[in-house]
């Protein structure tokens, strides 16, 4: 089959690649379109030590099935025996995997193979470009659930991209009062804007930063970072009030030093978030076929064959893109 095959950091390459043989319990699903991920340009990078060449990277997908059904796909495949997953927290499995990572193939690539129970179906009438969104939402979903935000709570989101852009949407129909979203990109400020940020500053300017430090005031319920640098987890503590929450979603870098006395003084609490279970998989699913949620006029689209292109532009110049999408069958 047909495959974008990551060989090297920075490197992709069309290949002919074994079609897999599905397990017992598994299904085969012809992937139609791929979503690119920043985890998986993370790993395009060099930067993932689960994501290591040669291997098919890729775990957003919509496609279909053998028997001809429409599906995505929640590619967090857990144990279903341990504690975690008996206790509903299944995105805390001892032994959870990941289409494209580690030893397992992901779904920039023809066909690809994940137990039934993972695969759901959707209408006809869904966009691909909205189908694809399902897992990222999910991680929304599931950061709001453990968030669980008080009506009119003001929020900030450091940093504009996909995660922010979807916390940003979703934060709106859960009653946030003023949301401020923080980035270095004009561009990426202005879809903030469009989407209906209270605020939307770039800090990479003095100016900027006393604009955002003068609206969260004496500090903001609920900060999310949804980059993952060092400054912007600090940034995420600065804009949080005493008493409030600071939620760290960003895996961008795997250390930061943190001002820890200040946040102690604060009495700052802090969670960290991470994927989501099957039940926020199916939440988000549900807001995406309702219209609710939607980043289609930010998805750009490029062939499978294009994927090498595909993947510099998301890393060096995304512009306003929000979301790559790789076509891989029409």
């Amino acid at each position: 089959m047909r495959a974008l095959v990551y060989t090297a950091p920075r490197q992709l390459v069309m290949e002919d690649w074994p079609r897999p043989v599905p397990a017992e319990g598994e299904i085969e699903i012809a992937v139609a379109a791929a979503g690119i991920c920043g985890s998986d340009m993370s790993g395009f990078l060099g930067h993932s030590r689960r994501r290591i060449p040669p291997m098919v990277m890729g775990h957003e997908l919509v496609g279909r099935t053998t028997d001809g059904r429409r599906v995505v796909a929640n590619p967090l495949i857990n144990c279903g025996r341990c504690t975690a997953c008996l206790s509903g927290a299944q995105n805390l499995c001892s032994g959870w995997r990941l289409l494209g990572m580690d030893r397992t193939a992901g779904c920039y690539a023809e066909f690809v193979a994940l137990p039934a129970t993972q695969v759901y179906e959707i209408p006809e009438d869904m966009s691909d470009e909205r189908a694809v969104m399902t897992e990222p939402l999910a991680n929304i979903v599931h950061l709001f659930r453990i968030a669980a935000p008080l009506p009119f709570f003001r929020m900030g989101i450091v940093g504009g991209g996909t995660m922010g852009s979807l916390a940003l949407l979703t934060a709106l129909r859960l009653g946030v009062r003023e949301v401020l979203v923080q980035d270095v990109s004009d561009v990426r400020l202005a879809v903030s804007r469009r989407m209906g940020a209270t605020l939307a500053a770039n800090v990479s300017t003095e100016e900027g930063r006393e604009e955002a430090r003068r609206f969260a005031g004496h500090g903001l319920d609920l900060v999310l970072d949804a980059s993952g640098t060092a400054a912007a987890r600090q940034a995420a503590f600065d804009l949080c009030r005493p008493g409030g929450l600071v939620v760290l979603l960003g895996m961008s870098n795997e250390r930061s030093e943190i001002d820890f006395v200040t946040s102690i003084r604060k009495e700052h609490r802090v969670a960290m978030s991470f994927a989501y279970t099957p039940v926020d998989f199916e939440r988000s699913l549900a807001l995406l076929r309702a219209g609710e949620i939607d980043l289609t006029p930010w998805t750009r689209e490029m062939p499978l064959e294009e994927g090498q292109q595909a993947f510099d532009r998301m890393t060096m110049a995304p512009g306003d893109t929000l979301k790559m999408l790789l076509r891989v069958t029409g």
